[in-house]
């Protein structure tokens, strides 16, 4: 766990954990503590983790740099959906949606697809229901 909050958790991988930490950054502002988590080992997958961390702040943001299909997001999802109070979790998953993606600088590229750090902490705000 890199930051530890109560509001809400925001799952990371990759280049996305900076991304994250960014997002928290801004949060904080508003006075919304998140916590961060890198999520470095996809396999096997630490369920206990993520049950014990989306129960403490009911809220929870995936963050990951490719496809939502089958990396970090999906695997929470799954977690989410096999656990009986998994039900009651606000879930979002930031990452490539089920496109062909181009190419392009990575700042280019984060802004067209939804992955910067104002993003995801857009997706824990709404999910908070803060300022919609």
């Amino acid at each position: 766990m890199l930051l530890d909050g109560d509001d809400a958790i925001i799952f990371a991988s990759g280049y996305m954990v900076a991304e994250a930490l960014v997002a928290a950054d801004l949060l904080s502002k508003s006075g919304i503590k998140v916590s961060v988590a890198n999520m470095h080992t996809l396999k096997p997958f630490d369920t206990n983790f993520v049950m014990q961390h989306t129960t403490r702040t009911g809220v929870v943001v995936t963050a990951e740099n490719h496809s939502v299909i089958g990396g970090l997001g999906s695997a929470v999802a799954e977690v989410l959906a096999e656990d009986p109070s998994g039900a009651s979790i606000k879930f979002k998953r930031i990452g490539i949606a089920d496109t062909f993606a181009e190419g392009g600088t990575t700042n280019y590229l984060f802004n067209k697809y939804g992955l910067s750090a104002s993003h995801i902490s857009d997706a824990v705000l709404k999910l908070l229901n803060v300022g919609s």
